[in-house]
């Protein structure tokens, strides 16, 4: 897996585990492996069903948000969701 927050030219290297107990930088990046498996499993079928409606993971923050919160207003609505206007209304014109 590439760091992209690495700052030189030459990517990253990953430390290697040698006989018993990973060093604890192997750890951590098979910790953010796992997240990353586990996130895109848990959202591949909700992604699905979204895509069926022609609807995406933005859709669904925004209907999540007013549903939960009624009477939100939109600069409120822009304050959770930290997107701008102009992402918000494509999302709402859509909605």
């Amino acid at each position: 897996m590439t760091d992209i927050n690495f700052s030189s030219g030459k990517p990253a290297q990953m430390p290697r585990a040698e006989d018993g107990d990973p060093p604890a930088a192997v750890a951590h990046y098979e910790l953010i492996e796992l997240l990353f498996f586990a996130y895109r499993d848990f959202i591949s079928e909700p992604d699905e069903i979204l895509a069926g409606y022609g609807f995406g993971r933005a859709h669904h923050r925004v209907l999540h948000f007013v549903d939960r919160n009624p009477g939100l207003s939109v600069a409120d609505l822009l304050d959770i969701l930290k997107i701008t206007k102009q992402s918000l209304a494509r999302v709402l014109k859509q909605l």
